[in-house]
């Protein structure tokens, strides 16, 4: 994955997370731009999956304790919320068979402005 890419779904996963803390049903936000990143809005589940059990795993360190360990994943749970409601929305659909999570097609201007371009120096060095 290149640079580029990795900012472009950082990006969508903010939008997604705006997008899911307005609509709390649990429906997974999709716009058909998203597709070379994940493919379909199963891609898109399972990236936002992974996404939750690696900031768990970065976040939450049991050698600080239990009350710091349950103040940590409160507070995930909290910042996280429309995106936990997406993955157990989808947990549930697959459990009682229904095939795949209810998708929210998403349309209009992105609610995440894209990052803007740093400046840089482009020339070369001064010569007296």
């Amino acid at each position: 994955m290149t640079w580029n890419e990795t900012h472009a779904r950082t990006r969508i996963f903010r939008e997604v997370e705006a997008a899911a803390e307005k609509d709390m049903t649990g429906a997974l936000p999709w716009r058909e731009e998203w597709a070379p990143y994940f493919g379909s809005p199963e891609g898109l589940l399972k990236a936002l999956r992974a996404r939750w059990i690696r900031m768990c795993e970065a976040q939450l360190d049991v050698r600080n304790g239990e009350d710091v360990f349950a103040d940590t994943l409160n507070q995930l749970r909290r910042t996280q919320a429309g995106v936990l409601a997406i993955l157990r929305k989808a947990s549930e659909a697959s459990e009682t068979g229904v095939n795949g999570a209810k998708v929210l097609a998403l349309t209009g201007a992105s609610l995440v402005p894209s990052p803007r371009k740093g400046r840089r120096f482009r020339g070369g060095p001064v010569l007296p």
